[in-house]
């Protein structure tokens, strides 16, 4: 996966794990149980159509949000680029923006399996 700022690459097909830790005036903090990641990914920003999504309730011995990537997940998405962001809905509801609306290229691939 490539990453500039905000905005990811990833070839079509492949396994990847974008790890996510939050950070307030530069301290780590953890995710808690209760907590809700939501990973979406649309063609675009106004469409309500869903590329691709990954709820995330369970969180890493650190406190960190791991979303796993499978080839089934992109395998029939069209090479292109796509948007996405991030939220958290944390264990007392409150609804946070962790990544705002940023680019999601699937890039083409040579070998299927």
């Amino acid at each position: 996966m490539k990453v500039s700022g905000t905005d990811l690459s990833m070839i079509r097909g492949d396994s990847e794990s974008i790890i996510l830790s939050l950070k307030k005036d530069g301290d780590t903090i953890s995710f808690n149980q209760g907590d809700t990641v939501y990973f979406t990914v649309k063609e675009s920003s106004t469409t309500e159509k869903i590329a691709l999504q990954k709820i995330i309730t369970e969180f890493d011995e650190d406190g960190n949000c791991i979303i796993e990537i499978e080839p089934e997940d992109t395998k029939k998405l069209s090479f292109r680029s796509y948007v996405y962001d991030i939220q958290l809905t944390d264990s007392n509801g409150r609804v946070t923006t962790i990544i705002p609306c940023s680019k999601f290229v699937i890039a083409e691939e040579v070998t299927y399996d």
